[in-house]
């Protein structure tokens, strides 16, 4: 005798019809849908300290990108069915189609499944007065009492479901359901007379119904092998959701597993969880509400005929009582409640994930031990050991596991790398996340740094940086290339500006790991050229927030760019700046930067500089207009004004000629400019300001007047006072 037994792959209540009807037939072997390579896990699943979730990792040995993940929850109606064949001493198989053949079938496009357009179970849902089939079947069968006919009740639905649809199924799945009749059909030769069958419910009619050995057979005939390996992972309740891309998850597993746990009172103690959760968030959650909330859940239960409350009551209960009725309180249960923060456990001596082998096995050959406690070291990046940990951290950090934080910066131009390393047990969940992009640390972190898709010039040149650091040549060749193509296509200055610091440091610091910065240099270039034309006309016509960025941009990157000293792109960005401090457009604290650089560069002298603050200062320009030059001029430090007494002359009489009016509105850009000066700085201008005696003349001397161009204006002047020019 054969039973089907279908049920959803993470459905609590069919995992507790599931242990009843067991226990009823008290089968000879049990049949679980899954690849058959799992078989070499069964043994693992009772082993103390196995607690799921948990999911089986099925992987290509030749090529480990292609790989598949079956995860398992303790709701889990497969997990349940392992549990009690354990217990029972009762023969368990995985009886799906084996990894050996799915894999090889991947590469056929033709055999790539089919997506249905909608769900099936909608119609049932539609005919039950039900919005969609996930309520409908949450309703009707997760949150409902067990019963003798369960399971008969979901073979006949779902066989006039299927007969009714005619759904045409892919290729593959016609292939599965082969190969789980074949293994019916072998399990019934090798003497089992009392099977159970446990598998999806949209399968369960086509192994009820069983077509002869030789149409199965064709089907299979000719199916090619790839070699497979099998092992457990950790999972997450988040990686069981709908959300997270699974395509056989579940909306709220934290729910789920509440039912599972909490069969009786299960109301009272769900809401009583979302209270103690919204307490923390100062929020309302008293035992008087909470007996309010299960008593609202309750009359709606009873208003729509169901025998007791479902997620859908108590969440619209919590909502009115704990949160007044504003949905955004609600959020604040999602990830604690509905999806509930559990990460599964492996006993000590199972099998690893291959991207955690591959980290361990590194972690052993470079001598890195993971510790809880914070542990220094420092790398030499002359040695070829030392750049192989740095490689293996940084490619880490391109996988958002942080084992490794660096506490100096390699931009000071030294051979060293200093990092503080602390292992956190989370770092499992981010390895399971990598893992998506591959079965090695390496190749995970090229593919995840590869992935280019609406990234900023900014953050591409920060992806190429990571992926030298990282050693990985095939990303920095693509991220170069995406690199080229985005750059050609832009023309936000801005934008520019943020990617060529960065492109500095690449060029300066690539070959201290024997990286060869050549295409990044021909880029630099590129986009510098770029940069050096266009800067001089997007300084005009910003506004205050948008001309501090440029200036902040400005100067970073011409800090960056003198340490590569190119002279031909230093000399050309200078040009540009001195187009910038004489437009007369051009934003002003734009302009007061672009002087001060220059004026550290050499380019102006103290009589030139002189000359453009006191015409920056003049009496003609507004108030706050001289006030933002000067914030550009002194935001790299207020060096220049301790030891120039003549500049701060100059600022000093400005400032004295200011009204009160003036004053006020300037301050708080004058009290933010000098608030940023260091201590020493600002004792030395205090002491300048104390003895105005050793002030310079504020007025530049041996200034060179051309009076021809002058007499007009003069003559004007005189006019307009009644004065006789002589």
């Amino acid at each position: 005798m054969t039973t089907i037994l279908g049920i959803r792959h993470h459905g609590p209540g069919c995992a507790c019809s599931l242990q009843d009807t067991l226990a009823s037939l008290q089968p000879d072997l049990i049949l679980i849908e899954g690849p058959a390579e799992g078989d070499a896990l069964i043994p693992d699943v009772p082993a103390k300290g196995m607690k799921p979730p948990v999911a089986m990792l099925f992987h290509q040995v030749d090529n480990p990108r292609v790989s598949s993940f079956y995860p398992f929850a303790e709701f889990s109606p497969e997990w349940q069915a392992l549990l009690f064949a354990a217990e029972k001493n009762t023969p368990a198989r995985f009886f799906d189609l084996p990894c050996t053949h799915s894999f090889a079938l991947r590469d056929d496009e033709d055999e790539a499944p089919a997506e249905p357009s909608i769900d099936p179970f909608s119609y049932f849902a539609q005919a039950d007065g039900y919005h969609d089939g996930e309520h409908w079947w949450n309703d009707q069968i997760e949150e409902r009492e067990s019963s003798p006919d369960f399971f008969q009740a979901i073979l006949e639905a779902v066989t006039a479901l299927r007969t009714e649809l005619d759904h045409p199924e892919s290729s593959l799945t016609l292939k599965r359901e082969a190969w789980m009749r074949r293994e019916i059909r072998k399990a019934t030769k090798e003497g089992f007379e009392n099977i159970a069958v446990v598998c999806g419910a949209w399968h369960a009619p086509a192994l009820a119904e069983m077509p002869t050995a030789a149409h199965d057979n064709a089907l299979l005939k000719g199916l090619a092998k790839a070699k497979v390996g099998a092992t457990w992972s950790p999972w997450t309740n988040e990686r069981l959701t709908t959300a997270s891309g699974y395509g056989a998850g579940v909306a709220a597993p934290g729910w789920y597993h509440h039912l599972w746990k909490n069969k009786p009172n299960s109301t009272t103690r769900w809401i009583t969880k979302a209270a103690r959760i919204l307490r923390k968030e100062d929020l309302e959650g008293s035992s008087a509400s909470i007996i309010e909330a299960v008593r609202l859940s309750e009359t709606l239960a009873g208003l729509r005929g169901r025998p007791r409350p479902g997620l859908p009551e108590t969440l619209e209960a919590m909502q009115s009582i704990f949160c007044q009725g504003e949905g955004l309180s609600l959020d604040l249960l999602k990830m604690p409640l509905l999806i509930s923060e559990r990460l599964g456990e492996l006993p000590f001596g199972i099998a690893r994930l291959p991207i955690q082998e591959d980290l361990e096995k590194q972690q052993r050959r470079l001598r890195l031990k993971p510790t809880a406690g914070e542990k220094s070291i420092i790398l030499d990046l002359r040695e070829n050991p030392h750049r192989e940990k740095s490689a293996l951290l940084h490619r880490l950090l391109a996988l958002d596991i942080n084992w490794g934080r660096k506490t100096q910066s390699r931009g000071k131009g030294t051979f060293k790398e200093s990092w503080a390393l602390r292992w956190q047990p989370e770092f499992a969940v981010s390895l399971i996340d990598a893992a998506a992009f591959g079965n090695t640390i390496e190749f995970a972190a090229s593919r995840k740094l590869s992935k280019t898709k609406d990234l900023t010039l900014a953050e591409l040149t920060e992806h190429i940086d990571l992926a030298l650091l990282s050693d990985l040549p095939s990303a920095v060749e693509s991220l170069l290339n995406e690199l080229r193509q985005v750059a050609a296509t832009n023309h936000d200055t801005l934008q520019l500006l943020k990617a060529l610091p960065p492109l500095c440091r690449i060029a300066r610091y690539g070959d201290v790991r024997g990286t060869r910065p050549d295409s990044v240099t021909t880029i630099l270039t590129e986009l510098a050229l770029r940069t050096q034309i266009e800067l001089p006309g997007h300084c005009s016509g910003l506004d205050d927030e948008a001309a501090s960025d440029t200036s902040t941009l400005i100067r970073d990157y011409t800090t960056a760019l003198s340490t590569l000293e190119i002279n031909d792109l230093l000399d050309g960005l200078f040009t540009a700046f001195s187009k910038i401090a004489q437009h007369t457009l051009a934003h002003p604290e734009i302009k007061g930067s672009v002087t001060r650089l220059l004026r550290h560069r050499g380019q102006l002298d103290s009589q030139q500089t002189s000359t453009l603050l006191s015409l920056a200062l003049s009496t003609g320009n507004p108030p706050k207009d001289a006030a933002l030059w000067a914030q550009g001029f002194l935001a790299h430090g207020g060096a220049i004004l301790a030891h120039h007494s003549d500049l701060l002359g100059l600022f000093n009489t400005w400032i004295d000629s200011l009204t009160a009016d003036s004053f006020k509105d300037t301050l708080p850009l004058l009290r933010r400019t000098f608030g940023q000066f260091s201590t020493p700085e600002k004792q030395k201008i205090s002491h300048h300001i104390a003895h105005p005696t050793q002030f310079a003349s504020i007025l530049p001397t041996g200034l060179h007047l051309d009076t021809a161009r002058a007499l007009p204006a003069v003559t004007i002047v005189a006019k307009l006072y009644n004065l006789k020019i002589n």
